[in-house]
C-alpha cells in the first residue's frame, strides 16, 4: 500500500502541475491560483516526509488534492476550493500524527 500512495500522491502532482502550465503558461484556460499549487506542492513534500509509510495518508493528501481541481474545475469559487484543500489535508496530516497510531511495516 506504502507504493501505492506514494505513486497516488506523485500522479496527483503531475496532473496538478500539467493544468498549472497549460492554464497560466499556455494561457488556454483561466488562469490558476499558484498560491494553491505552491500549497499542494508543499503539502506533497511535507505529507511525503512525515508519512513515509502511510500509503493510506498518502492517498487522502491525493484525494484531497484531487478533491481541489474537481471543485476548481466545476467551477467553485478559487477561495473555496483552497479552504476545502487546506481543510482536508490538514485533517489528513493530523489524523496521522495521532498519539498512539503506529504504522506496520509493510502496510
Amino acid at each position: 500500500m506504502r507504493i501505492l500512495g506514494w505513486l497516488v500522491l506523485l500522479l496527483a502532482m503531475l496532473g496538478w502541475s500539467a493544468w498549472f502550465v497549460v492554464c497560466n503558461v499556455y494561457e488556454f484556460a483561466p488562469r490558476l491560483d499558484p498560491w494553491a499549487f505552491a500549497y499542494g506542492w508543499l503539502l506533497a513534500v511535507l505529507g511525503a516526509a512525515r508519512m513515509r509509510r502511510d500509503g493510506w495518508g498518502l492517498g487522502l493528501l491525493a484525494a484531497s488534492i484531487g478533491l481541489y481541481l474537481l471543485l476548481i474545475h466545476r467551477g467553485v469559487g478559487s477561495g473555496v476550493a483552497l479552504a476545502v484543500l487546506v481543510i482536508a489535508s490538514l485533517a489528513v496530516l493530523a489524523s496521522a500524527q495521532r498519539p498512539g497510531r503506529r504504522s506496520t511495516p509493510g502496510t
